[in-house]
């Protein structure tokens, strides 16, 4: 008895190959095999994308891409759920596979040809800022079966800090900008109900296509999370959660790490000001005989600064750091990686056993070492607005004597720093 024809297949010289009629012609490639259970196997795997070939949503050269990927993986298609009959272990122990590699920004594609069909043009726009934020924080070549509950963790971290997109000059910032932006006035953070759409986006990617329909991941990493509502201050960090971030640099922290997670701890400078600190910006005073940090380009005039560099990071050798650099003392998180800092730091806080939210309820992210800074120098200081001025907040509460009052002199404001104790 003759078998069953495999659809869009012929056979040439005993090898199978697929042949269709696509939108921009004939589509013909091997499937490098001579096997008809291998072909038929590939075929079940590949099917869904000849429709989207055919209707021209899915380019040729795109599908050919599907078919190495699927010929590349057919152990594990013939033993996965998609086999016609799956294969049986010789062994009492499962042997461990391969899976298909599909990156992140691929797996995007492809959900936004099968699901964006009916999209208006709003949500279109709505769903590809959503997605900007996951691609930038876990990476755009990511393979999906690498993304983990704790990926998604700080996706949603990232989403509570964004700023609304709606208003300037947030507005006409890049996603880059937007993921680089310190600091943001509570009322200028995105709300709970846009907190909510991007994790459902998420969840629908991971758990309805990837997951259910498509059988790329068995399990989504969505799985359990929550949106919380969005918070609208940024919490601080207790002193022995301080000590542990501290500890840790010092022990377990490597190159930039080590460095911009001591800094942050030892000067309430913002984020964006340690990573794109240079080696020139690393500066003496003669009067007081002590190095400092020059702080500029700030958003703000008061952000322009000298903040003392506590002994403790001279002990630890932050000046032979310096001295080994030319130009950014961090190039791997200096511009357009900056995101990665937090990504960092929320590793570490997950392995140190610290909670994300403190007993109140607030969040706490890389802006909370800022927070626990100014909270624990405003148990010594003498002058609000030495603080103000180490920390780069405008002056406030001097009254008319503000209009004569210039910078403090780095003597004078040494104390705010000095401080601090997270050994």
């Amino acid at each position: 008895m003759l078998s069953k024809p495999i659809r869009y297949t012929f056979l040439r010289n005993s090898i199978y190959y697929i042949q269709f009629l696509s939108s921009k012609g004939m589509f013909r490639r091997s499937l490098c095999t001579d096997s008809r259970r291998e072909a038929a196997t590939l075929m079940i795997a590949l099917m869904p994308y000849v429709s989207l070939v055919k209707t021209g949503q899915l380019t040729c050269d795109e599908f050919s891409r599907y078919v190495e990927l699927a010929i590349s993986n057919r152990a594990w298609l013939s033993s996965s759920r998609l086999a016609i009959t799956p294969a049986i272990p010789e062994i009492d122990l499962p042997v461990q596979t391969p899976k298909p590699k599909l990156a992140l920004s691929e797996a995007w594609v492809l959900y936004k040809r099968e699901k964006g069909k009916n999209w208006t043009a709003g949500i279109a726009s709505a769903n590809e800022r959503y997605a900007q934020v996951l691609l930038a924080v876990l990476g755009h070549q990511t393979c999906v079966t690498a993304v983990t509950k704790q990926g998604i963790h700080e996706v949603m971290e990232t989403v509570e800090g964004l700023p609304k997109r709606v208003i300037q000059p947030y507005r006409s910032m890049t996603i880059d900008q937007l993921l680089a932006c310190d600091d943001v006035p509570s009322e200028d953070l995105i709300g709970t109900e846009a907190i909510h759409k991007h994790l459902k986006i998420y969840k629908s990617l991971f758990k309805t296509f990837l997951c259910d329909a498509k059988g790329f991941i068995e399990s989504a990493p969505t799985d359990g999370v929550v949106a919380p509502p969005s918070s609208a201050r940024y919490g601080a960090y207790s002193n022995s959660e301080m000590k542990k971030f501290v500890r840790y640099a010092i022990s377990s922290g490597d190159g930039w790490i080590k460095w911009i997670v001591l800094l942050l701890a030892y000067t309430g400078a913002r984020r964006g000001e340690i990573a794109r600190l240079t080696k020139e910006q690393v500066c003496f005073d003669d009067d007081s005989i002590r190095h400092y940090l020059l702080i500029k380009d700030g958003k703000t005039d008061n952000a322009t600064r000298q903040v003392p560099i506590h002994q403790h990071l001279i002990d630890l050798g932050f000046i032979d750091f310096v001295n080994n650099k030319q130009g950014s003392l961090f190039p791997e998180v200096a511009s357009t990686n900056m995101p990665k800092i937090s990504k960092v730091l929320s590793d570490i806080r997950e392995q140190l056993g610290i909670p994300y939210k403190d007993m109140h309820n607030q969040r706490r992210i890389v802006h909370s070492f800022r927070h626990s800074v100014v909270t624990a120098a405003s148990g010594w200081m003498n002058n609000v607005a030495h603080l103000q001025q180490v920390i780069g907040h405008e002056k406030t509460g001097t009254g008319i004597t503000g209009r004569y009052m210039h910078t403090f002199p780095l003597p004078v404001i040494c104390h705010i720093i000095d401080g601090l104790n997270w050994l």
